[in-house]
């Protein structure tokens, strides 16, 4: 989705959005992404993590501090209890059906939603890009989600983001998301609700812009 949403900054700096395989443990999932940057021969970088993503890119700065020279988290949570009313998270519901019953229903709901250049870009991704296998894993990540320890990275290192309109984010677990931090840059953007990335990609890509370019000067060490 980062691909897709965010080429024009690629095209003013190198961006590399990854795809993560059907695995929900983050330890595994900060192991797998050190191992794509040794590939790649980077030895740092500026770190984003949206949603999901939010989370477990706590657990690589945590693991390889040295390697984040700034880290951004963004439409986060701190722990899978923060979203357990909402029944897209329920986890009885999610555990007593198989992966395709559970894309299956993903999917029609997408289709049954007004179209949109979100609704549309959800069902490419679901329809040609996310597996059952890891559509579940990202549910059962979130599910299953523990606070990630304190970080050794210095906090001006990390940026806290969240929207005002967010739909799956509820306004205190944005508020306990920073507190988690109460050092980190915090910004919140009047729009965006969970996908700010495309909904408020202007307003995103100009702060990753800023935040590559403090981190390249050595301002969030």
């Amino acid at each position: 989705m980062f691909a897709v949403t965010l080429s024009s900054l690629g095209e003013q700096a190198r961006l590399i959005a990854v795809t993560y395989p059907a695995v929900s443990e983050p330890g595994a999932l900060a192991d797998g992404l050190a191992a794509l940057m040794d590939h790649l021969a980077i030895e740092a970088a500026a770190v984003v993590g949206s949603s999901f993503a939010a989370w477990w890119s706590q657990y690589f700065a945590l693991k390889y501090p040295r390697r984040v020279a700034a880290l951004v988290i963004g439409n986060g949570f701190v722990e899978g209890k923060d979203l357990a009313d909402n029944p897209l998270f329920d986890r009885e519901q999610v555990s007593s059906i198989s992966a395709q019953t559970l894309h299956g229903q993903w999917l029609e709901r997408v289709r049954a939603s007004p179209v949109t250049p979100l609704q549309q870009l959800q069902h490419h991704m679901l329809a040609d890009r996310q597996s059952p296998a890891s559509l579940m894993s990202r549910l059962l990540g979130v599910i299953n989600a523990l606070p990630c320890p304190p970080l050794t990275l210095p906090q001006r290192a990390l940026t806290v983001l969240d929207c005002d309109d967010d739909p799956l984010i509820p306004l205190p677990v944005r508020e306990r998301f920073r507190m988690q931090y109460p050092q980190a840059r915090h910004v919140t953007l009047p729009s965006g609700g969970h996908y700010p990335h495309l909904l408020n990609s202007a307003a995103y890509e100009a702060l990753l812009l800023e935040v590559l370019t403090r981190s390249t000067k050595g301002d969030s060490k």
